[in-house]
């Protein structure tokens, strides 16, 4: 059933190509630099605005390709597992209608396989903690996502207006105790609008809206006796009343949440733009108790503001800019206690329980280089982040301020007319400013070994160093077909964590 469903996935998005005309005009070298263009990456946050993508290329460009990937890490959060592997294939498509049109898609699937996971039982564990279910046993998880984003814009005399939806699906599963099986839904719908004031002067605004699932159910079908799963409330405290042994555990985390933002660019953001958004999301997590009955465990708030500007100058056949951005994430937790001491379980409280507060401040410098033959790019970077995390009842937390630097570079050679090469190096460093932690431990050893282990991992330098080697070849009546193989190596506690990506795909 699987290969089926990917054999239909595939033929959809091989249909697509007779939708799509090449870019014949141009070499194969120039189609490269116009559908991957350093700067655009550079500033990418600008798009977020969907009435920004009428600008986003002066072509139409597509592609589809196949993955296969590997991680092996020997210095993990037990929560994510030491091993991914797997494979996926996807297509992205931007197309110009005209001066005043465009649209864009994208689709994908994704098969992987994580390994050693411990102490979480839930998918997407950054957007649930602290409110997951763990135990000590864990296991292997497959996993398959799924992907689907489309957009329209169009521009009317000064006014250009943009609308783009988007939806995620992932199932995860185990065949072993303790046997999982979550379902994750993800939709998003964004509208954008922009006004060219005076000369290129643009204002614009712009609003998300989104709804995430999580259906989580944990069972056992050994007759012998299953660990303790735990509801887990934030630094390795978890709430008695829901956790224990039983034969099957149901839970479901459910979000809503908004954002709106504003900006200013000059010269559709190619001289300069400031954006700046701001949103809440909450997420509710429920449990299934006897019968059909869910009870609230807690509400987890998020409190998200972002901005950024950026300019840039034209010296001769050079271009250079700069950009800030800061980012801050704002969470808190509130916990639902009852009362068992009648027949029917009974809410008697709500009360603020954690809190985590996230800020980043980022630095970028822009390079590029574009000669006949070649181009080159360089994004030198320099990021200040601090997390200061706390539980409340009882009292634990812990504190940590990263200074992380690096340097990503963009080499494009043109071999002739139909070939072309890609090497793309770059280095990143995290350093630990600061860690500091207040532990509250609880009588379980095991949790307690965690939360340690998981705090020396978060207190450790990160140095990766990687690249990698893209190959284009244009031949003829057929599209344009390329080879990417990627590496980099994470160094953490004197240990190496590392990654091995291959592509092949088309573009056209």
């Amino acid at each position: 059933m699987k290969t089926l469903n990917i054999f239909r996935f595939l033929l959809i998005l091989l249909c697509t190509y007779n939708f799509v005309s090449a870019q014949d005009s141009l070499s194969l070298y120039q189609n490269l630099k116009n559908q991957y263009d350093s700067e655009r990456d550079f500033k990418q946050y600008i798009f977020y605005n969907p009435a920004n993508m009428l600008d986003y290329s002066s072509f139409s460009s597509s592609e589809l390709f196949i993955d296969y990937f590997n991680q092996k890490d020997k210095v993990y959060r037990q929560q994510n597992g030491s091993e991914k592997q797997g494979f996926g294939v996807k297509t992205n498509s931007y197309q110009k209608l005209n001066t005043n049109k465009a649209l864009w898609g994208s689709a994908s699937y994704q098969n992987l396989k994580t390994k050693h996971i411990k102490f979480n039982e839930n998918l997407d564990f950054d957007r649930v903690a602290p409110y997951f279910s763990s135990d000590s046993i864990g296991g292997d998880l497959e996993i398959e996502k799924y992907q689907f984003l489309g957009g329209y814009t169009q521009r009317f005399n000064k006014i250009t207006i943009g609308a783009e939806a988007s939806y995620n699906a992932q199932l995860g599963s185990r065949a072993k105790d303790p046997r999982i099986n979550n379902i994750t839904s993800e939709l998003n719908l964004k509208i954008g609008l922009n006004y060219a004031f005076y000369k290129k002067f643009e204002l614009g605004i712009f609003a998300e809206g989104e709804r995430y699932l999580q259906n989580s159910r944990i069972r056992f079908a050994s007759k012998l006796g299953q660990p303790l799963v735990y509801q887990m409330t934030g630094l390795g405290f978890y709430n008695n009343l829901f956790s224990g042994g039983t034969s099957s555990i149901t839970t479901i985390h459910e979000e809503f949440g908004y954002k709106v933002g504003g900006q200013i660019n000059h010269d559709k953001g190619k001289d300069f733009y400031v954006m700046a958004q701001m949103g809440q999301s909450s997420m509710l997590k429920s449990y299934q108790g006897t019968g059909n009955t869910y009870y609230d465990l807690s509400e987890l708030d998020n409190d998200y503001f972002e901005v950024e500007a950026a300019k840039f100058f034209n010296i001769n056949a050079q271009r250079v800019g700069f950009k800030v951005n800061y980012l801050s994430n704002q969470t808190t937790g509130k916990e639902y206690g009852y009362t068992n001491n009648t027949q029917l379980l009974a809410q008697i409280y709500k009360r603020l329980s954690y809190k985590k507060d996230e800020t980043v401040t980022s630095f970028s410098l822009f390079y590029s280089l574009n000669k006949e033959k070649f181009s080159l790019s360089a994004t030198p970077y320099y990021r200040l982040q601090e997390i200061k995390e706390q539980r409340l009842f009882p009292y634990s937390g812990q504190k940590f301020e990263y200074s992380i630097f690096g340097l990503l570079v963009d080499y494009k050679q043109k071999i002739s007319d139909n070939q072309a090469i890609t090497f793309r190096p770059f280095f990143d460093i995290k350093s630990v400013s600061s860690a500091k932690n207040v532990l509250t431990t609880n009588n379980l050893p095991t949790i307690t070994n965690w939360i340690n282990q998981d705090y020396n991992y978060l207190a450790s330098d990160v140095k990766t160093i990687g690249a990698s080697l893209r190959y284009d070849v244009k031949l003829q009546k057929i599209p344009a077909i390329f080879v990417e193989a990627g590496i980099n190596q994470a160094k953490i506690q004197s240990k190496n964590n590392n990654f091995s990506t291959l592509m092949v795909g088309i573009t056209f």
